[in-house]
């Protein structure tokens, strides 16, 4: 009974700020513009100090919500290996670059600015998808044959359909831009004034630590990126009479997005072997050969037997008809050779835009580069400062 009573005050408070907020975002209409509207109500509603305070107290929330989502992808792939490992064997991408093993008050500015602008990003976000709400009136048959989605925030009108069916089409549009904004970013007169921040981390160990320690502006970019994806998915690309019209995605689709997001970018920053795979139900022609290939090589000597048969099995493991939604060592690899894998949540975008580079397991490891798991830091560095 305590418990309860303790817990109600908290519920009571997050409605009231959210209804708060909510109630500085306009509900838009067909013939308006959603954009403008919702930069109009911030150049208005907004500066009001109980908005000022509820923003704050937003940040707040979200900053702490991200912190705990750090420790969660940070840790709990470690426990999840150790218990299904007790030799401690388990799997882990090995140091190649260099890590950065302090930061310096620049990297403690960045991460600090980009954290406090993250509650900005989610009322802009979830306001967006309110304003495009399903009207409760009869107005409901009017929008639908205009074309366009509406954002659903009632128990009742959620479903798998617009929940979960829109995820894939959000993740490849926002990963379609994002993969356009970073290879631009890596152009060289460009580069060096925003971008290059990021890549003084060679080997990310940090999960969303590292992940958000860029220039603000990249990150202003690559989290509104996630709204410029919602709205088009929401309202639709109508470039023909017959192009795509939008489609419905629920506030529980939507925190999903951006948490599956959170988690994936954040294990793209850790040393953890990652990878997410589905059955494509196409088998490859090629396994059978190439197997035959790596294993008549192998005859030559025992030490290239050993390597070609890591090689045969690392094929013959691609081959087994699986497709490779997500594999944090694609990031890994773009933090040592920047001009690959621009892509953020998944290279799919790279393969059609032949920047993809795969990961190579018998790439060179250098045994002074690696981490000590105790301290996160270089052990060579460690070891000279006893």
């Amino acid at each position: 009974m305590s418990s309860s009573s303790n817990i109600n005050p908290i519920i009571s408070f997050v409605t009231g700020l959210v209804t708060r907020l909510a109630a500085t975002i306009p509900s838009s209409t067909n013939s308006d513009s959603t954009i403008s509207n919702l930069l109009s109500q911030l150049l208005t509603d907004l500066r009001t100090p109980q908005s000022l305070q509820d923003l704050f107290l937003l940040t707040t929330i979200v900053v702490i919500a991200l912190e705990i989502l750090n420790q969660l992808v940070y840790h709990v792939p470690t426990i999840l290996s150790n218990n299904n490992d007790p030799l401690k064997k388990k799997r882990a991408i090995p140091v190649r670059g260099k890590h950065l093993d302090n930061f310096s008050v620049k990297d403690y500015t960045f991460i600090m600015i980009n954290k406090c602008m993250i509650g900005l990003f989610v009322y802009c976000y979830f306001g967006y998808l309110w304003s495009v709400r399903e009207p409760q009136s009869a107005d409901v048959t009017t929008t639908r044959a205009r074309g366009g989605g509406h954002g659903i925030f009632t128990t009742n009108n959620l479903s798998l359909q617009n929940t979960l069916l829109p995820l894939p089409l959000l993740f490849l549009t926002y990963d379609f831009f994002y993969t356009l904004l970073h290879w631009f970013l890596h152009i060289k007169s460009i580069y060096v004034y925003v971008h290059k921040h990021h890549h003084f981390q060679k080997a990310p160990s940090r999960a969303n630590i590292d992940a958000v320690n860029v220039h603000p502006l990249e990150f202003f970019l690559g989290e509104f990126n996630h709204i410029l994806a919602l709205m088009l998915v929401v309202q639709g690309v109508p470039m023909t009479s017959s192009g795509y019209r939008g489609m419905d995605v629920s506030w529980v689709g939507a925190v999903l997005f951006i948490g599956v997001g959170g988690v994936l970018a954040g294990l793209n920053h850790t040393r953890h072997d990652v990878v997410l795979s589905v059955p494509s139900g196409v088998s490859s022609s090629t396994a059978a050969s190439s197997e035959t290939e790596d294993e008549s090589t192998s005859s030559s000597s025992s030490s290239s037997s050993n390597n070609n048969n890591t090689i045969s099995n690392n094929r013959k493991k691609k081959s087994k008809g699986y497709l490779t939604i997500f594999d944090s060592k694609h990031h890994d690899v773009h933090h040592r050779i920047p001009q690959s894998n621009y892509g953020q949540y998944t290279v799919f975008w790279d393969r059609i835009f032949g920047t993809f580079r795969d990961y190579d397991e018998n790439d060179r490891v250098n045994p002074a580069y690696q981490l000590d798991p105790l301290t996160g830091k270089t052990v060579v560095v460690n070891k000279k400062s006893d």
